[in-house]
């Protein structure tokens, strides 16, 4: 049986070399790979402005009390959703050394 390949130049090349058989991620693995890292990587910008911000808070706010507690606030939100990202992140690892699932990795197997 003779399978021909149609191949669109617009897709990125990892998503349009699979096949029916299944040989290489299909393109949720990819999606999902993909989002992740995205989600990691906005995640870390996020941080940076509102660590950025709220440090321009506190220094312009010339001894107002109400307007350092709101740059206080704003860094210690900062700092705990950075934690909370890395916490995830190192769980990540924890249950891929112990259990062996990777969870970066996702393989879903094809019908």
């Amino acid at each position: 049986m003779l399978l021909a390949r149609i191949i669109n130049p617009a897709l990125n090349s990892k998503v349009g070399n699979t096949t029916i058989q299944g040989d290489g991620p299909g393109i949720l693995q990819l999606f999902l790979r993909n989002f992740i890292d995205i989600a990691l990587g906005t995640a870390g910008v996020i941080f940076f402005f509102m660590l950025l911000r709220g440090g321009y808070e506190y220094l312009t706010a010339g001894g107002d009390k109400e307007a350092v507690q709101k740059a206080t606030k704003r860094l210690t939100t900062s700092f705990i959703g950075i934690a909370i990202i890395f916490s995830l992140f190192a769980l990540v690892f924890i249950v891929e050394a112990l259990f062996g699932i990777s969870l970066l990795q996702i393989n879903i197997p094809t019908i």
